[in-house]
């Protein structure tokens, strides 16, 4: 993958999947942490493992470093068990969300720098596998927003998903075509964000090809308040959705923009100053704004 997905990956999925410290259920009864990842290889969702499941999700789950809550001291591995089997034992707290699991139900942490390590150690590990396969061969060639929704999609999915139509048109460079078949389902909660995002993403993979811009560099568009929110959140502007409302909190992230480069505070996206101010620390950064 391009250097700039590397870049941008944690600030794009933050806002998507937050950052949790602990192990908790997602909305299907799969134990995870960090930033969406999932450490249960339960085949079924919403039930209690086998033996040979528990066992190996273990193994995932001992792939992070987990330090015992108050103290500096790394647990064992019989910790991260009883933790994990406590976690998973509560499959009724599944739908209330990651809240539901903090301590004292559980006793673990992992650190913020430990979270980014294993998040793109899965990153790695997702990308060979999906380019391991014909219709991706070309991956690396691809633009880098192309990648990106891509990889959007693995780490909702698996990078073994099988999406024909979507498939057909990647391996054609058909960006406009993938871009109307990226969208997967359950379409709630925050997989209606990625939803949009990917799409976006792949449009935006069609303008950076047909234009001949740099296909290693990440294209953004400013046109709409979808993305300046993701302006916004690129130059570490949080915590902030990139939902394409314009709410209060949208409103107040870009005071505080206009705030930080002396701009009237007005609250509104589509100021022209804000927009060209925004877009040049983009460009600043190695984004191409379009």
């Amino acid at each position: 993958m391009h250097q700039s997905i590397r870049d941008y990956w944690i600030s794009f999925n933050d806002p998507l999947e937050g950052r949790v410290h602990f192990m908790y259920q997602d909305t299907k009864g799969y134990v995870s942490t960090g930033i969406g990842n999932k450490i249960d290889e339960t085949r079924r969702d919403n039930s209690a493992p086998t033996d040979e499941e528990r066992a190996a999700s273990l193994v995932s789950a001992g792939r992070l470093r987990w330090l015992v809550n108050g103290t500096d001291a790394e647990a064992g591995p019989d910790e991260i068990a009883d933790e994990w089997d406590t976690v998973k034992s509560h499959l009724e707290l599944a739908a209330s969300g990651h809240l539901a699991f903090q301590p004292p139900l559980t006793s673990l942490h992992v650190e913020d720098d430990e979270i980014d390590r294993h998040v793109f150690e899965k990153l790695d590990e997702m990308e060979a596998v999906l380019t391991s396969r014909p219709e991706f061969a070309d991956f690396g060639s691809w633009p880098a927003n192309a990648q990106l929704a891509t990889l959007s999609m693995c780490w909702a999915l698996g990078p073994a998903f099988h999406f024909p139509k979507f498939q057909r048109h990647v391996a054609e460079r058909n960006w406009v075509g993938a871009a109307d078949e990226s969208h997967f389902t359950p379409d709630v909660g925050t997989i209606v964000i990625r939803n949009k995002l990917d799409r976006a993403h792949f449009l935006l993979a069609d303008t950076v090809e047909t234009q001949g811009l740099p296909v290693e560099q990440l294209a953004l568009s400013l046109s709409d308040v979808f993305g300046v929110q993701g302006g916004l959140l690129a130059l570490g502007f949080k915590p902030l959705s990139q939902d394409g409302f314009d709410g209060p909190r949208t409103q107040g992230k870009v005071r505080e923009f206009q705030s930080a480069n002396g701009l009237a505070e007005t609250g509104a996206f589509d100021d022209p100053d804000t927009v060209g101010t925004l877009a040049a620390q983009l460009t600043g950064l190695g984004f191409i704004v379009v």
